[in-house]
């Protein structure tokens, strides 16, 4: 078997850095509020829920730790197939995100 024949790297495969775009032409990042919003408050509320359980305080420490807790939460879903089924898709979400909330306090304690 032969190996495959690579293409030469010229100047002519070189694009220039004002060339390159990330976003599509003529849009900015754009926060929408409607959907920040209601994660913040979710995320806040199981960061409460979840320092009731371990301890904690702080409306902002419940925001970081709620939201980090919806991803941890999120990943054990995804990573195991693990889920709270409580018939209602939302408390389904905030019952992971709670979960995920507990471990994340809890490896920050076993870190620090």
């Amino acid at each position: 078997m032969s190996p495959k024949a690579r293409k030469p790297r010229g100047p002519d495969r070189v694009i220039a850095d004002d060339k390159v775009e990330i976003l599509p032409p003529g849009r900015g990042l754009v926060l929408d509020w409607r959907v920040l919003a209601p994660t913040v408050l979710l995320g806040t509320v199981t960061g409460f829920v979840a320092s009731l359980v371990v301890g904690g305080g702080g409306l902002l420490r419940h925001a970081v730790v709620g939201i980090l807790g919806m991803l941890v939460g999120q990943g054990l879903v995804r990573l195991t197939g693990w889920r709270v089924r409580t018939g209602h898709a939302l408390l389904d979400e905030a019952a992971m995100a709670v979960l995920g909330a507990i471990l994340v306090v809890l490896l920050a304690r076993f870190i620090a």
